[in-house]
């Protein structure tokens, strides 16, 4: 179990640091004009609701395991 948990809390900041990258590009481009593109993840229609869910698909069964686990 405790594998299963860090797997997922790896894959969690994951989605939390692509999400934050995709913002903190969009502000630089806006703010500075300096045309960055993602080119590996750019043509992905909604990109930022789906990591937002799926930061939570693997946070909240990671919690609920160490509260189990924790009892």
């Amino acid at each position: 179990m405790r594998f299963l948990t860090k797997i997922l809390d790896f894959l969690a900041t994951i989605c939390v640091v692509l999400l934050f990258l995709k913002f903190a590009i969009h502000t630089a481009n806006g703010i500075f004009n300096w045309h960055l593109q993602w080119y590996f993840l750019e043509d992905i229609p909604y990109m930022a609701i789906i990591l937002f869910v799926l930061i939570f698909v693997f946070a909240i069964p990671s919690e609920m395991i160490k509260d189990k686990s924790d009892k």
